[in-house]
């Protein structure tokens, strides 16, 4: 989320920020802009360019530095290094534009690239299909204009009921997760980033579960490990998601992710079921603290003869996925990097969270 190893962007990176020219003011904030929201493009896309360069001003670098704790031990360069690393806050409209229908769904997700993006968004088809859809891409930190215009998109199709579906956190104990409903003006939220603009819309907004401990992202996870397993008998199964920044949250977190390892260790076919959080966007101390423990997992069961098979939470491909390679590289092991929205009963499961949420939201209305 945070892209934790900043200190390893590229000296190219750098000198693409340096030569780029000074981002215009919003909201009292200068970052990064494209003029306002873009015209969609052929594939539902309202975006300008993957490239994203941030020169902030002093008021800006210190309201993000308030917030965060990871960006305090940051100098001003590296912090638009970081955020220019983030990637781009755009709206990708999943729908058929003809598509009509008073119940529509906006997939807020992190995002990761062009490429891990365009393949959530075709995993998207089957939802896509029933309801008017559209996916929120980036975090939101400093802007939100691109949710803004994806409810706009779906309010022109008829939509009066917006389905909101987490996709970019594991459970609510994230501070992205509170961002979203600070934006979406629920549960007298406050922002967790920066405040920027609450989306408004003469439309109801109803978010739907994470993926908890539902059971079908149970069976994602236990496929992507048997996809890759030999002799489950004399593997470790590993579970390694992204994990909240704030060590409030981490634990509430784990304790929910752990149902997943307590359903596969049940099968009896792994020598044994672990899960870990990364805490990816943490202050370095407290990721490094997991990685180690990470790692010495890894080891232990290298040493005993066991194969580490290590499977990651998360929707996208190729997004923390990433990280958990090199901070295994050296170590014996399998890697499972299949993000979860790569399976089948990834959509079964959007399915059921949205027609859940549309239940609870037709209940509510007739008390």
């Amino acid at each position: 989320m945070f892209k934790n190893k900043w200190l390893k962007l590229s000296l190219s990176l750098l000198a693409a920020v340096l030569l780029g020219g000074l981002a215009q003011a919003q909201e009292g904030h200068q970052h990064h802009q494209h003029g306002g929201v873009p015209d969609m493009d052929a594939d539902g896309k309202r975006l300008a360019s993957y490239q994203v360069k941030h020169d902030m001003d002093e008021a800006t670098l210190q309201a993000l530095r308030d917030k965060i704790a990871l960006y305090r031990g940051m100098t001003d360069m590296e912090l638009n290094l970081n955020m220019s690393a983030m990637g781009p806050n755009y709206e990708w409209y999943a729908s058929d534009l003809e598509q009509r229908g008073d119940i529509g769904v906006l997939i807020l997700s992190h995002g990761v690239g062009q490429n891990s993006d365009r393949m959530m968004v075709a995993a998207l088809d089957p939802v896509s299909s029933r309801w008017p859809t559209a996916v929120g891409f980036g975090m939101a930190m400093m802007r939100s204009d691109h949710l803004q215009s994806a409810v706009d998109d779906l309010q022109a199709r008829g939509v009066s009921t917006i389905i909101l579906v987490p996709n970019g956190t594991t459970t609510p104990y994230n501070s992205l997760t509170r961002q979203w409903k600070y934006i979406f003006d629920m549960e007298d939220q406050q922002a967790t980033y920066l405040e920027v603009p609450k989306v408004t819309a003469d439309a109801n907004f109803v978010m739907a579960s994470h993926f908890g401990d539902h059971e079908l992202i149970t069976e994602i996870l236990y496929d992507n490990a048997k996809e890759v397993s030999k002799t489950p008998a004399n593997e470790v199964l590993i579970l390694v998601g992204h994990g909240p920044e704030d060590t409030a949250d981490n634990g509430p977190d784990l304790a929910i992710l752990q149902v997943h390892v307590d359903r596969i260790a049940a099968k009896n076919e792994f020598a044994d079921v672990k899960i870990i959080n990364l805490q990816d966007d943490a202050i370095p101390a407290i990721r490094e603290s997991n990685v180690r423990k990470l790692r010495r997992w890894v080891k232990q069961a290298d040493k005993k003869g066991q194969t580490p098979i290590v499977v990651s939470i998360a929707a996208a491909s190729h997004g923390v996925q990433t990280h958990i390679r090199q901070d295994l590289r050296g170590l014996n092991h399998v890697f499972a990097d299949k993000g979860m929205s790569e399976s089948p009963k990834y959509v079964a499961w959007l399915e059921s969270v949205i027609e859940n949420a549309i239940a609870e939201q037709q209940m509510a209305a007739s008390n």
